[in-house]
């Protein structure tokens, strides 16, 4: 077997890589749940995983006796399979709009490693989406778009909630509408652009969230006072109001460890004689 480049060596970090023998650990092709293009996911630990890119400006790392200039890490976490499967399912519909067995809503996915899924999959979380018919002791199902609105007003919900709870002082200081938006944002990240319209009406989202009571000062200087801005979605500008909330919370943090700092003329004031 030819030796490793060196520059094919990359860091990954996911579930289940150390598992037991056996246990399947291998990547996967499946339609991205937002933009249905073919992405690659890790399937590990008894769950499929995303896999995301993260590299700081400088950095390196050090594998047995070699450095690898390229710092970049490759994260990886759990993800839902029913966002998964959403896309698989809407291409079932629309293609025969009758109820189908598992196998072939997976086959949607026109890849093989596919059927992976359905080690993931009972009839309890597919009745989160989809109509149930039994039939032969064979489980059949079709996409209710009333249900797939309720279970994600439900995730949507649980992300609300666990923001709240977060130690983070960028939630903390958010109301509950843009703490809201903000967890509706981060499913919409998984979800194709008409699920995030409907999720953010069942929601109750605005077009616009309201502004806070002191907006910081526009960055556009060239503008006009009658110029009209361009709407903002409500899931962007509650991204923005925690981004603020950072940088005020930080600012906070170093104003308190400053002025417990002696002035740099004290060092050269006059001793006492």
């Amino acid at each position: 077997m030819a030796a490793q480049k060196p520059q094919d060596t990359r860091v990954l970090i996911g579930r289940g890589l150390a598992g037991e023998d056996g246990e399947p650990r291998c990547f996967i092709t499946l339609p991205d749940p937002r933009t249905g293009q073919p992405a690659s996911f890790l399937f590990a630990g008894g769950c499929v995983q995303e896999i995301n890119w993260y590299k700081q400006q400088y950095s390196s790392w050090f594998v047995g006796d070699r450095v690898l200039s390229d710092g970049g890490l490759y994260l990886c976490s759990p993800l839902d399979p029913l966002l998964l499967l959403l896309p698989l399912l809407e291409r079932a519909r629309a293609q025969q709009n009758v109820f189908t067995d598992v196998e072939q809503i997976l086959s949607m996915a026109a890849t093989a490693s596919a059927h992976l899924l359905a080690q993931l999959l009972d009839a309890e979380q597919m009745g989160c989406l989809c109509d149930v018919k039994e039939a032969g002791g064979q489980r059949y199902y079709r996409l209710n778009d009333d249900l797939v609105v309720a279970w994600l007003t439900l995730k949507a919900q649980q992300a609300k909630a666990a923001l709240q709870a977060s130690p983070s002082a960028a939630f903390s200081g958010m109301d509950e509408l843009a703490v809201t938006a903000y967890a509706a944002g981060l499913l919409g990240e998984y979800l194709a652009q008409h699920w995030q319209d409907k999720l953010a009406a069942a929601l109750q989202l605005p077009e616009e969230l309201p502004q806070p009571m002191h907006p910081p000062p526009a960055a556009d200087h060239g503008s006009q006072p009658s110029e009209k801005k361009a709407r903002m979605d409500p899931k962007e500008a509650a991204k923005q109001k925690a981004a603020e909330s950072r940088q005020a919370a930080k600012a906070a943090k170093l104003a308190k460890e400053a002025s417990g700092m002696r002035k740099l003329s004290a060092f050269f004031a006059a001793r006492p004689k």
